[in-house]
């Protein structure tokens, strides 16, 4: 895949926040899930060359099969071919969400 191949990050959030199962994104675990930008970041979406790594809590009620597959059929035409990594960071109880967790990448409570 050639380097240079420019992948819209926030357009790959949206797609993956309108998704049901989603509750929201998540900044990971150890390591830190972002995509850093001039003057920002967008957490939850990390782009390495061969892949897309999207790390998301899991809306109440909502399995993780059916996440997956929501994930994967929204974000598939925005990744210019990339593999597609889902991590389940963390599952909503119903309790509100933090602000950061909760934001869309435009940074506006969803």
């Amino acid at each position: 895949m050639p380097a240079q191949e420019v992948l819209d990050v926030d357009a790959v959030a949206a797609a993956t926040l309108e998704c049901p199962a989603v509750a929201g994104l998540h900044p990971g675990g150890t390591r830190f899930v972002a995509t850093y930008l001039p003057g920002r970041r967008v957490v939850g979406v990390r782009v390495d060359e061969d892949r897309v790594l999207l790390s998301v809590v899991l809306a109440q009620g909502a399995s993780v099969g059916r996440l997956e597959q929501q994930v994967r059929d929204a974000v598939t035409p925005l990744v210019a071919g990339r593999a597609i990594d889902v991590h389940v960071a963390d599952i909503d109880t119903g309790e509100e969400l933090s602000e950061e967790l909760g934001a869309d990448p435009a940074g506006e409570r969803r």
